[in-house]
């Protein structure tokens, strides 16, 4: 079996984050990819950084091999905040604890009121923050998807595919495959991308527009977990893990409008991870 290397690039000027990214592929193909990651960063939206870090590590272990949620484009006239709502109920969280996160989301996560560089853990429905540092926050890493399954996210998803929501739903897919996650809410700090999301466990990943002000410089991530969970082995497997999404099972629109009783939708489930490897 050939080798695989995991390549991580963060980018950044003047301290703050600009991008980041990052791939599992076969020796072969480290250089060409190395460079891709480097212009990535040099050509962002966001500015011209003025460091760049790119990382290069062969893997210690070989994948786990995932099936992608299915995706549901949402198409609405209801206000974000009764969207977000209805998404809530369906994950079994309490729609005041969903509400004051996404809320928190839009104001800067952190102790210092800027915006967090990983994700938070809320418990429910406590709502306490399990992330050891509140700064930093944790970071799903040592994750890809396969050529076979982007191109497949590409026909079905059509005009609508970005290179952001091909690694959003790889992100959100390694963390939904964890026991004891209910739902993560994920709200881009990108200024000029209002674009989100809501992703549910063998239900589905909502995509949601404007989300956000366009021009709105905070977000984040929030991870939904049950009570009990084992926070450093989730952490552990969070950071570590090496995942790689192999299959996409589609992308649809869903109406939502006064008649449509959202709860009650019954949407496709999906199955266990596509993979006979165990975490």
């Amino acid at each position: 079996m050939e080798k695989l290397f995991s390549i991580k690039m963060r980018s950044s000027k003047e301290g703050i984050h600009i991008s980041g990214a990052e791939r599992i592929v076969p020796e072969h193909q480290v250089e060409e990819v190395v460079g891709e990651l480097y212009w990535r960063a040099r050509e962002h939206s966001r500015g011209e950084a003025d460091f760049i870090s790119i990382k290069v590590e062969k893997l210690k272990e070989k994948p786990v091999y995932l099936k992608a949620p299915p995706i549901y484009e949402l198409k609405t006239e209801l206000p974000i905040e009764e969207v977000l709502t209805l998404l809530f109920r369906r994950a079994c969280i309490p729609e005041n604890l969903g509400l004051s996160i996404y809320s928190l989301i839009l104001r800067g996560a952190s102790p210092s009121g800027r915006v967090m560089r990983g994700a938070m853990i809320v418990e429910v429905p406590s709502g306490r923050r399990l992330e050891p540092d509140r700064e930093r926050g944790v970071r799903a890493s040592y994750l890809d998807i396969s050529k076979e399954a982007t191109r497949k996210l590409k026909k079905s998803a059509g005009d609508r595919f970005t290179e952001n929501l091909k690694e959003a739903l790889t992100l959100t897919t390694k963390i939904l495959n964890y026991p004891g996650v209910l739902g993560e809410l994920c709200v881009s700090d990108d200024p000029d991308y209002t674009t989100g999301y809501f992703s549910i466990p063998k239900v589905g990943y909502f995509r949601i527009f404007n989300l956000k002000p366009k021009g709105f410089p905070f977000g984040g991530r929030a991870i939904f977990v049950k009570e009990k969970i084992n926070v450093e082995e989730f952490i552990e497997y969070l950071e570590k893990k090496p995942i790689i999404v192999s299959e996409v099972v589609g992308y649809s629109s869903i109406s939502l409008d006064e008649e449509t009783k959202f709860p009650d939708l019954t949407l496709p489930s999906i199955d266990a991870p596509g993979s006979t490897d165990k975490l």
